[in-house]
């Protein structure tokens, strides 16, 4: 079954009554993973090495065909899903709730694009920020104290240059040494595991109109191996509203993809 024949079935879905316990529907089950799969870049293959399940089973899935609960749990842990997200019935959402819950959340949302922090020019970007803001999904706490060290960095350059200039379109050599050692951060992080991104969100404040937030995406290799693909998180722009804002602080509302 194609993407498209799924999304009419969807669609006459919402015809079922909606107060009485029902599974989700399997055009619907299909839709969401093939949806997680390809946000986080991943091949079917990927999904089922994660999953512990064959490819033909993934496939089936996503042709919204029936297949076991053991089978459906495995691949909704691999999304980051629980248990029983996939068969469990529930009491379905009315259209008008689900409208008014996916307009709240996407009216909401902004598309910053990230690239790997690798360059001059990445951490340039990121330090010339106001705030910076942290995205960490599935990151184990062993990191905890790698990724405060990171922002440590970061916020420490922001403040030790600025009002530094430039001389004949050179850096000051205090400039690059403290670029590198950032960068040299950022690639022992990688060297354990993690993939970092950092983009730049414009977030005007009252009275700030040029307010910057440096987005920080840092994800395991582990189980996001399609990160380092990625070009663009979304995030929500009441994260970013300075009067709710803790600086440094670790979030977890950016939604990926």
């Amino acid at each position: 079954m194609n993407a498209k024949k799924i999304l009419e079935k969807i669609a006459r879905s919402s015809e079922r009554r909606t107060d009485v316990p029902t599974p989700p529907p399997v055009e619907l089950v299909a839709f969401i993973v093939r949806w997680a799969r390809t946000l986080r870049n991943w091949k079917v293959s990927t999904l089922a090495d994660f999953a512990c399940v064959s490819i033909s089973t993934v496939e089936r899935v996503e042709r919204g065909e029936k297949v076991g609960e053991e089978a459906l749990d495995r691949i909704a842990l691999a999304l980051g899903y629980d248990k029983g997200a996939f068969y469990a019935p529930r009491i379905p959402l009315g259209p008008e709730q689900v409208a008014g819950e996916t307009l709240d959340t996407l009216a909401n949302l902004e598309e910053v694009s990230v690239a790997p922090m690798k360059t001059h020019r990445a951490v340039r970007e990121a330090i010339n920020c106001q705030a910076f803001l942290v995205h960490r999904p599935d990151v184990p706490d062993a990191y905890d104290q790698d990724i405060a060290n990171l922002v440590e960095w970061l916020d420490f350059a922001s403040f030790s240059l600025a009002g530094e200039f430039h001389l004949d379109g050179e850096e000051l050599p205090g400039r690059r040494k403290l670029y590198n050692d950032i960068l040299t951060s950022v690639a022992e992080m990688e060297r354990r595991g993690l993939t970092v991104l950092v983009g730049v969100m414009h977030a005007p404040q009252p009275n700030l109109p040029d307010w910057k937030v440096a987005i920080l995406s840092i994800t395991p290799k582990l189980t996001d191996p399609g990160a380092i693909k990625r070009d663009c998180v979304f995030v929500d722009r009441r994260s970013v509203v300075l009067s709710d804002m803790s600086f440094g602080d670790i979030s977890s509302i950016i939604r990926s993809s």
